[in-house]
């Protein structure tokens, strides 16, 4: 068994997946939509700006977090975003589900290390977007 071709399996499986696919959906309404396009844009340069700061060991002060959390309520109103942020947040669970399976079957993780059930629906795992994006403090 070559490890090669089973991880090219998995890939082409997770690229024919339906959460791949509404995520790169998503992507691409966002793109083709040039004002949602440079509101994304511009959240995502002042997340940056923000993790950058904090890793540079400059805490972020509650006026900076409430400043990233008031433009992502902003940006979250069109509806080209708030699609892709929850189809964002559903593929990234694919992804942590595969993680976890790879890193139980290597010995990474214990089986008896507890976890939340997925939901058999993916669209009942979601709670709030806001998840998957990183806010200070969060």
């Amino acid at each position: 068994m070559d490890v090669r071709q089973k991880a090219q399996e998995l890939a082409d499986a997770i690229v024919n997946s339906d959460e791949y696919k509404r995520y790169m959906t998503a992507r691409e309404r966002v793109e083709n939509h040039e004002a949602a396009s440079i509101m994304l844009r511009d959240f995502q340069k002042r997340q940056f700006e923000l993790h950058k700061q904090q890793m540079e060991g400059t805490p972020v002060t509650e006026s900076q977090a409430e400043e990233l959390r008031k433009l992502y309520e902003i940006i979250s109103v069109n509806p080209y975003i708030r699609d892709l942020f929850e189809a964002e947040f559903v593929f990234s669970g694919l992804m942590m589900e595969v993680q976890d399976v790879l890193a139980r079957a290597i010995g990474l993780r214990d089986d008896d290390e507890e976890d939340e059930e997925p939901s058999a629906n993916p669209e009942e795992t979601i709670v709030k977007p806001e998840k998957k994006i990183w806010t200070p403090g969060s």
